[in-house]
């Protein structure tokens, strides 16, 4: 009986201490669960759409503890869960911890130090502990000794936490080497046994030697041509100009030059249509040459100097460690740039951007905190004297040649004074916005006539809308010209806001038009269409740039047309060859609504009023410091931080030259399209009942695809009740629909619908069928 109460006694006891060990399993698992997974998600996604508030502070607060290393801690956790929760392990709990938390700081000491070698930020690598940590070791061994401390802690640590036995790892890395250096022997062997096997040359000679057949066939040939005579090398360089190839090199006095822009036609360009075959590409000759000045603009060695010592002796008066290590002078502004000391926050450096002004005696600077790929705060200050940069040098340089992308133009110069191009197709749309005076307008015109010294009308065309009159006026008349509303001899520059609605609205039938084209030609842009239509002796399609001087004006008339328009030509008419530059001197978010704003990547920012304005347009705060007269700040395509750049100076006179000139080469011409009424304009006749030439020729030929109309049929094409009722007024008007008495269906004359169609839309297709 003693026994059997003792053991009963036991496994009482044994039975609750098992459920007391159930609380703090649970508690392990949880932790252990949440710390793993969690964190882990949190890292991964900070957004609080994803994390939640708690995971974004989290992920907030272990960057800015460890930096990148915080990666590791999720990693660190979820061993733990798998050894001492699923392999229920009870002993090592204190070494695992101790030795995880020794690898996550040996690994941000580790990162930081790379970043330092690297040029790269630190504190984004290896946190505050990892600066910290790797400051302490590089001040007591070095950099290579740190680097060398910080990688023996880590491997140690993880030698200790996941259990590895580097000496097997070591083992079975000289293994798999070992069998590779073997099988790549073997093969050696075995390629040069069967070279060895091989019939030499002399013995395959003599086997095709014996063929009968060939000695037959030989005997037939006929005798061979004499010998070609001497080629004079002289004669070579017509035939190579002749045979259409691009010139490369120019012999000029025993020195090679470059092509550039202007010298002739661009490689491999397309041959020109029947009304261009005579057309010739302006000369640079039209432009202003750029000054003689070598260094014009920027600043001498002896103001460097005094600015270096400027800037650090301001930056010492605030309590700052912080020395320049470097510059690059510019046309219009030089940049300084400045290297704190470990544990100087850039921040204090941004707040202290008017006293440096106040210090440097400058009308305004802008600090870039940091500079991109590099471990410095960017301080630019304007120069003494602001250079003037022309156009000219700018498509002669290097970052023109002349085979560049067609829809390429110069920009300017930057910072550090090299020129400067970009590529609409690539944007592939853009917004331009600045103040009065800021040089906007200068910076289209530069736009624009880069394009015209490269281009052919056949090649490029332009859709001028210009609100206010005064600055795309000047390209009337220009063969480049195109108005989707309009037949090639009436076309002009758009200064009716209405009218530019319409030619908007006219732009997505074509965009849709040429979709329906690479849909079926299989192709994916206009490049591709191109291709196909050189194979079968098609048209090419030109390329369209939408140039707009003032979308302020036309978001106050026809705001809603206007921004739906723009957010579909903006979305999907780069792959088919349209392109939109806007321009504004009004940047609020009323004009560049966010619609519009988020189908523009690229953005050109001029002198702004306020910070405000500045955000608007490139989402940061700098362009309210800019000098104006062309100085801007360029955000392309993916870019994180804009490029500070001079725009090229076009004068009037220039302007006027080759405008004189392009009015030589030809007129406007390219083919009619559905959106225009060609023969008898009727736009008058159709506006008395509310009704454009477009939406009435697409109304006809729904009519005959469809062959019925209705109210329901109409409303559902062009989306408006009254739309559809003033259409079907119209067309009972012209008795080209009856409704007999007595009944409730429209009866429809094909005949009439077709005839009005081929006297007034003879561009519109009509494909009949019975």
């Amino acid at each position: 009986m003693p026994t059997h109460r003792y053991k009963a006694a036991a496994k009482a006891t044994k039975g609750s201490r098992s459920r007391k060990d159930i609380l703090p399993s649970a508690l392990r698992w949880a932790v252990f669960f949440v710390g793993s997974i969690y964190l882990g998600w949190a890292l991964a996604f900070p957004d609080p759409a994803w994390s939640g508030g708690l995971g974004a502070w989290l992920s907030e607060r272990l960057h800015v503890a460890f930096g990148d290393a915080a990666y590791m801690l999720p990693v660190f956790l979820f061993n733990g869960l798998l050894q001492h929760v699923l392999r229920k392990k009870s002993t090592g709990w204190m070494v695992t911890s101790i030795a995880s938390l020794c690898g996550l700081l040996a690994g941000a000491a580790l990162f930081a130090r790379l970043a330092l070698w690297a040029s790269a930020d630190a504190t984004i690598a290896g946190g505050w502990f990892g600066l910290s940590i790797s400051a302490m070791l590089t001040s007591g061994m070095g950099g290579v000794g740190a680097f060398i401390m910080a990688t023996a802690a880590l491997l140690f640590a993880m030698q200790i936490v996941f259990e590895i036995r580097w000496a097997a790892v070591a083992a079975a890395g000289g293994e798999l080497l070992a069998a590779d250096y073997a099988e790549w022997s073997k093969a050696r062997s075995e390629l040069k046994a069967e070279k060895a096997k091989a019939p030499s040359q002399e013995e395959s000679v003599k086997t095709k030697s014996k063929d009968p057949k060939a000695e037959a066939r030989k005997e037939e040939k006929p005798a061979a041509p004499p010998p070609p005579k001497p080629v004079d090398t002289r004669t070579m360089k017509p035939l190579i100009e002749t045979a259409g190839l691009p010139k490369l090199v120019e012999e000029t006095g025993g020195k090679t030059k470059l092509p550039v822009v202007g010298d002739g036609p661009r490689p491999a360009a397309p041959a020109p249509t029947s009304a261009y075959k005579d057309y010739k590409l302006p000369k640079l000759d039209l432009l202003s040459l750029p000054s003689d000045a070598r260094h014009r603009g920027k600043p001498t060695e002896a103001e460097i100097s005094a600015a270096v010592a400027d800037l650090e002796r301001t930056l010492k008066s605030f309590g700052i460690d912080a020395h320049v290590s470097g510059y690059s002078p510019g046309p219009v502004i030089t940049r300084y740039e400045i290297s704190p000391a470990p544990g100087v926050k850039v921040s204090s450096i941004v707040a202290l951007e008017n006293d440096i002004a106040l210090a440097m005696r400058a009308k305004g600077i802008r600090i870039i905190a940091p500079i991109p790929g590099k471990a410095a705060v960017g301080i630019e200050i304007p120069n003494p004297r602001q250079a003037a940069v022309v156009l000219r040098e700018i498509l002669q340089s290097e970052a023109l040649p002349a085979s560049a992308p067609l829809l390429s133009f110069g920009l300017g110069l930057s910072a550090s004074g090299e020129p400067v191009a970009a590529d609409i197709a690539k944007m592939p749309h853009v917004l331009v916005a600045g103040a009065t005076g800021s040089g906007k307008s200068v910076l289209i015109h530069s736009m624009v006539m880069s394009i015209l010294f490269r281009a052919r009308p056949d090649e490029v065309k332009f859709v001028m809308i210009d609100p206010k009159r005064t600055e795309l006026t000047f390209y009337e008349g220009i063969p480049h010209l195109f108005d989707p509303m309009v037949d090639p001899a009436r076309v002009s520059v758009i200064t009716n806001p209405k009218d530019a609605a319409k030619a908007l609205k006219a732009l997505l039938s074509l965009m849709e038009r040429r979709y329906e084209r690479l849909q079926l030609y299989g192709v994916r842009n206009i490049e591709g269409y191109n291709a196909e239509a050189d194979k079968k002796g098609l048209p090419r399609e030109f390329y369209v740039v939408v140039v707009i001087d003032e979308l302020a004006d036309l978001m106050l008339i026809a705001g809603d047309i206007v921004e739906d328009a723009i957010q579909r030509l903006t979305q999907m008419a780069r792959a088919v060859g349209i392109h939109m530059v806007l321009a504004t001197q009004r940047p609020s978010v009323d004009v560049i609504t966010g619609v519009i704003k988020a189908n523009l990547p690229s953005r050109i920012a001029l002198q702004v009023i306020s910070k405000v304005d500045s955000k608007v347009i490139i989402d940061c705060s700098g362009a309210e410091s800019l000098q104006g007269r062309g100085d801007l700040l360029y955000l392309s395509s993916g870019a994180q931080k804009p490029e500070r750049c001079q725009g090229a100076y076009v004068s009037e006179e220039e302007i006027r030259a080759l405008v004189g000139y392009l009015k030589t080469q030809g007129k406007p011409d390219y083919p009619m399209l559905e959106t225009m009424a060609a023969k008898g304009s009727v736009a008058d006749d159709l506006s008395k009942f509310g009704v454009e030439p477009l939406e009435f020729s697409q109304a006809l030929k729904l009519v005959i695809e469809r062959k019925r109309v209705s109210q329901d049929l109409l409303k559902s094409q062009f989306g408006s009740s009254a739309r559809a009722t003033n259409i079907l007024s119209l067309l009972e008007v012209k008795e080209m629909i009856h409704k007999p008495e007595g009944t409730n269906r429209w009866e429809i004359n094909f005949d009439m619908i077709e005839g009005y169609l081929r006297q007034h839309f003879p561009q519109v297709p009509l494909d009949i069928k019975d």
